[in-house]
């Protein structure tokens, strides 16, 4: 079969979605199958140099605001020569940005090229964490409070301290910040403002923090991550203290309702294929909403392949899953 792996993407993602799509296609070459590189925010005749970049990739002193700023409206370009090429498939292995908020889906699907990944409306919903929430609470999943801003603010309206600040419409915990003591977090939503037209506020939940892979509908282990501090980018994807637990050491009760709620918020919003779905739980055994993940991190070390491989699921397998159902 031949596959067209989209990575990079004009997103501040965008250095994740290079080590996703790369880790992807070396699976998939070893399955046999003949792949192509895209990235949508490159031109086609700078295609080939960017293909050769992708031996260098570096997670090292990323440059969010530079690659959220890239453009990738060149992609319905790129259509004509993905057809040229006889592509069968598209592996969508980008993460933010057009590539995870549905536009790119959207592009793909009036093209008639089939593609792995969610269509564009469950793509737009989960990428906007306030109205994942709105849909959450709908079939019955507990959430955090929170209050939606377009600008910059001195203070929270309802909100208490400690609270957490991120952008409404961006991932990997990019212009995240947690603020403990009252003080005035203009600075924060700024930052938050800088990838996204609005900026959530919540409540800080304090507790266990846990993420759920949903694959076809069913829920994977869940999986306990324990960054030993703020679980912010560098500690997603640079930091080597990161703990994580699979399955979680949770009694059978708190497990399956856990992964219930997965499966809810996975419906509710309409996903396919697959997707990751995270919680924080209190000292109490209250379940909350975190967010939920259209196309999750994709190396072979990744949560969802971790997850999988609990349950005797290899990479080459569970990306194979993946691709026949989005086939089917």
């Amino acid at each position: 079969m031949k596959i067209c792996v989209l990575l990079g993407g004009a997103s501040p993602e965008r250095m994740v979605s290079l080590s996703s799509g790369t880790a992807i296609a070396k699976a998939l070459k070893g399955l046999g199958h003949d792949i192509l590189f895209i990235d949508p925010a490159t031109p086609l005749e700078d295609m080939d140099d960017f293909r050769s970049g992708l031996e260098n990739i570096s997670m090292e002193n990323m440059d969010f605001e530079s690659m959220a700023q890239l453009n990738d409206d060149i992609f319905k370009e790129h259509i004509p020569y993905l057809k040229e090429q006889g592509v069968d498939l598209v592996f969508n292995a980008l993460h933010g940005g057009n590539g995870e908020n549905g536009v790119i889906a959207d592009i793909l699907e009036k093209a008639e090229i089939p593609y792995t990944g969610s269509d564009y409306q469950a793509s737009a919903l989960a990428m906007d964490k306030f109205k994942t929430k709105l849909l959450a609470r709908y079939v019955g999943v507990n959430c955090a409070d929170e209050e939606l801003h377009e600008e910059p603010v001195h203070a929270p309206d309802k909100v208490k301290f400690p609270l957490v600040v991120k952008p409404n419409n961006s991932g990997s915990s990019v212009g995240l910040t947690i603020i403990h003591e009252p003080c005035d977090i203009f600075d924060a939503t700024s930052e938050a403002l800088k990838f996204s037209d609005t900026v959530i506020i919540e409540d800080f939940i304090p507790g266990r923090e846990f993420d759920i892979p949903v694959v076809k509908g069913e829920a994977y282990p869940i999986l306990e991550v324990n960054p030993h501090g703020v679980n912010d980018y560098k500690a997603k994807y640079m930091g080597n203290k990161t703990e994580y637990k699979v399955p979680a050491p949770l009694s059978s009760e708190i497990t399956q309702r856990m992964q219930a709620d997965a499966v809810k918020v996975y419906n509710a919003l309409g996903l396919k294929n697959y997707a990751r779905v995270d919680f924080r739980m209190t000292e109490d055994e209250d379940i909350y909403l975190l967010e939920a993940n259209t196309l999750p991190g994709m190396t072979a070390s990744s949560l969802v392949p971790k997850s999988a491989k609990a349950i005797g699921i290899d990479f080459p397998e569970l990306l194979t899953i993946i691709i026949e159902d989005a086939l089917s």
